[in-house]
């Protein structure tokens, strides 16, 4: 091939936008220079395709460990809801099963081994005897020595016992109002907690609140104790005035002066001074209720010790005269206390309780 001969597809020789050899046109050198800012560099370095993949590998696993976490969270849920909605399902009239007892125990006044006690059946125990029961599936009771216990009701979302002497200790992990023990002349409500009930034939007793809330109900008045609260039952289903488990007896003495007298008292009088006297911050729940049921006694220096004793912007007796509710509400907020139907917080209470734990409490409930 000579040097003059064309190349065979085109004859382009010594076109210029073929090999920039020959004559360039103005408008073809004008282009060029107008796009020059825009040609590729065949001298720059080149990146490392894998230093360049490292980013998006390392937020892949990012977000796959964000997706599996969120994936795990998720089947939890569902099994922690699915393990709740099987506890709370009860066949109606199902017996409860007992799972532990010792010395005499009797159902139906027959002496036996019991293994269940059924609906509208009698447990009873003898002297220095306690059986233990499962309460359906939301939780369990026991009762102690001296004890007559018949099961009234049972079937999903509503559990009802009748404590009609001795003493009796409950743990339930379930909803609001679900399960219930009835003592002569009222009904003792859980409310999502663990508690100790002794009541004596007559109806006279007292209730203990390890956990959560119970509520006191004689149809006439309803009394929320709160954990760490104690309140006495009257024969007639009346509830006195809570306090806490703590409470001086002098303070107590005070409180039942108090009750005694449906709080018809002098505002500024002595049972009311020995009563502030004896008060601690733990004794709050004790002047909130007798506020909220007496509201005379706000007359008296009984409403600044309370609102010493839970600051307020509502606590002013302006605010008291304009709207007492508002008031005993934003004392109620205030009270150190886990909130009534926020019951799945106590879920301490879904688990078994020991054994020798549980004796000393059946032991000593009820005492002071």
């Amino acid at each position: 091939m000579n040097g003059d001969q064309r190349r065979p597809d085109d004859g382009m020789d010594n076109d210029y936008l073929w090999d920039r050899r020959g004559p360039v046109e103005l408008e073809v050198a004008r282009l060029e220079r107008l796009l020059r800012g825009h040609a590729h560099d065949v001298d720059a370095p080149r990146r490392s395709p894998r230093a360049v993949a490292v980013v998006p590998a390392r937020a892949r696993r990012r977000w796959l460990v964000a997706f599996a976490a969120a994936a795990m969270l998720a089947v939890c849920a569902l099994g922690l809801r699915a393990w709740v909605q099987q506890r709370l399902q009860w066949e109606t009239g199902a017996p409860w099963q007992v799972v532990a007892q010792q010395g005499d125990v009797r159902i139906d006044g027959r002496k036996q081994q019991a293994r269940a006690l059924s609906l509208d059946g009698t447990l009873e125990t003898g002297a220095n005897a306690m059986t233990r029961l499962r309460a359906a599936g939301i939780g369990e009771v026991a009762i102690g020595q001296g004890s007559r216990l018949r099961l009234i009701e049972t079937r999903t979302g509503r559990h009802r016992v009748q404590l009609q002497q001795g003493s009796l200790w409950a743990r339930v992990w379930a909803p609001p109002g679900q399960f219930g023990v009835g003592v002569p002349g009222a009904e003792v409500i859980d409310l999502g907690c663990e508690f100790l009930l002794k009541v004596d034939a007559a109806g006279n007793g007292s209730l203990s609140v390890l956990s959560g809330w119970v509520q006191v109900d004689n149809l006439r008045r309803e009394v929320l104790v709160p954990q760490g609260a104690r309140v006495r039952i009257h024969g007639d289903g009346a509830a006195g005035t809570p306090h806490a488990q703590s409470a001086s007896s002098a303070f107590i003495a005070a409180l039942e002066a108090i009750d005694a007298r449906d709080g018809d008292v002098d505002p500024h009088g002595d049972d009311v001074r020995r009563l502030l006297a004896a008060s601690r911050p733990q004794d709050a729940i004790s002047l909130l209720v007798l506020l909220r049921d007496y509201p005379r006694l706000a007359e008296g220096p009984l409403f600044e010790r309370l609102a010493h004793l839970l600051p307020s912007p509502m606590a002013t007796r302006e605010h008291w005269r304009a709207d007492r509710m508002a008031v005993l509400n934003a004392w109620w907020d205030a009270l150190p206390y886990p909130r009534v139907k926020r019951w799945w917080t106590q879920w301490p209470d879904a688990l078994p309780a020991r054994s020798g734990k549980l004796v000393d409490w059946l032991r000593t409930q009820g005492d002071g």
